[in-house]
């Protein structure tokens, strides 16, 4: 059921959201993007900048849809513990 599925998937999204070791990695990851983008001088390494510079603005994008699963769920809970209600 896509419902059911819905809801398991916001769970596991969340606990992937509130863990230390996912919040340390994308705070590392930003981190060693940032610097090996700042420290890229050369003319020659504007395709490795780009590089960098995408991969920086990727991270919030993945929490952003990992939310988009909680809140989907979330919806999904509250349409189906209504229903409930009214059956």
């Amino acid at each position: 059921m896509a419902s059911q599925e819905d809801i398991l998937k916001a769970h596991e999204a969340e606990t992937i959201l509130n863990s230390d070791v996912l919040k340390e990695a994308f705070a590392h990851l930003k981190d060693e993007y940032i610097t090996r983008w700042l420290q890229s001088n050369s003319p020659d390494e504007q395709q490795l900048r780009e590089a960098f510079h995408k991969s920086a603005l990727l991270l919030p994008e993945i929490e952003k849809h990992l939310r988009i699963f909680v809140e989907k769920g979330k919806l999904t809970k509250a349409n189906i513990d209504r229903i409930r209600k009214i059956a």
